[in-house]
């Protein structure tokens, strides 16, 4: 997906609030978002998000001189909604519909997110999942869905941030409970990029208790198939079931394959999607990916 004209201020933005998170000097700020405006200005018009705003987070890491620079606020969410994951479990199972309240409930983590606005707290996040278990879903598109799942042998599910991941363990461990047969993959980012989660955190979280742990082998926040290795593009392809979590695995990965049943999941988080999708901010976007 070709980034939108609404994208380029916001990674921009993005770049300067890294620049003075991480740099305590001004020049040494200012080179930095010098640095990340030419490497949006020399990306290949046809670049989606993803691509640019992996092209600012190596400029970062290169700067630092550090491999994963978010790695303190990563483990930090790990932590906290693991310490509400029996809590999620009890809600997802007292509900009448435990599949589809594991949907909603992995929506919700998606709020977790160091990339649109950066304004997050436990309580937001909190907040976020009592808004979002009050709403509807799209009932045709989650009828496919289950369809698809009940049909399926192989479950790929790309992850996206750290912290949510905790959501997508316990969606995950629905989808076995109500479908056992299924062999699910769980995949990461190749390599730490922003708060994007990477083996590691899968491996944190114990991901490895209900799926297998591969990674895409990138350090995009997204998933690009083309600059994915052979193996993890074997796995994708084979999938019969494939659940892409975050704006980002959308934003890469929309328009560039024809797999019937890709299904996005996210929440609808800037003034672009929000205008795309006619739905409000912080709402739960699940749809099909077109063929």
């Amino acid at each position: 997906m070709r980034c939108s004209m609404d994208c380029f201020p916001c990674l921009l933005q993005q770049g300067i609030r890294t620049a003075r998170q991480h740099l305590e000097n001004e020049e040494e700020q200012r080179k930095l978002v010098k640095r990340i405006i030419a490497e949006m200005a020399a990306a290949d018009d046809d670049a989606s998000a993803p691509y640019i705003a992996h092209k600012i987070q190596r400029a970062l890491i290169e700067v630092l001189g550090v491999t994963d620079p978010f790695a303190k606020e990563k483990h930090y969410y790990n932590r906290e909604m693991l310490k509400l994951e029996d809590d999620f479990v009890r809600m997802v199972e007292s509900a009448d519909n435990p599949l589809k309240a594991a949907l909603k409930l992995a929506s919700a983590g998606n709020i977790i997110d160091f990339g649109p606005g950066h304004d997050l707290s436990s309580e937001k996040v909190l907040e976020t999942i009592s808004i979002t278990m009050k709403r509807e879903l799209p009932e045709d598109v989650f009828n496919k869905l289950n369809a698809a799942l009940r049909e399926a042998d192989k479950l790929l599910y790309l992850g996206d941030n750290a912290g949510e991941i905790v959501f997508d363990k316990v969606f995950i461990r629905t989808i076995k409970a109500v479908y056992p047969h299924l062999q699910v993959y769980f995949a990461t980012r190749g390599k730490p990029i922003v708060n994007d989660v990477t083996e590691d955190d899968a491996y944190a979280v114990k991901m490895e208790n209900y799926a297998a742990i591969i990674n895409n082998g990138s350090d995009i926040p997204g998933t690009i198939l083309k600059l994915c290795p052979d193996s993890f593009v074997k796995i994708f392809n084979e999938a019969d079931v494939i659940i892409s979590k975050g704006q980002g695995n959308f934003e890469s990965l929309s328009g560039t394959t024809n797999h019937k049943n890709l299904f996005y999941l996210f929440l609808c988080k800037c003034s672009h999607f929000m205008e795309t999708f006619g739905a409000a901010q912080n709402e739960m976007v699940l749809i099909q990916n077109k063929t």
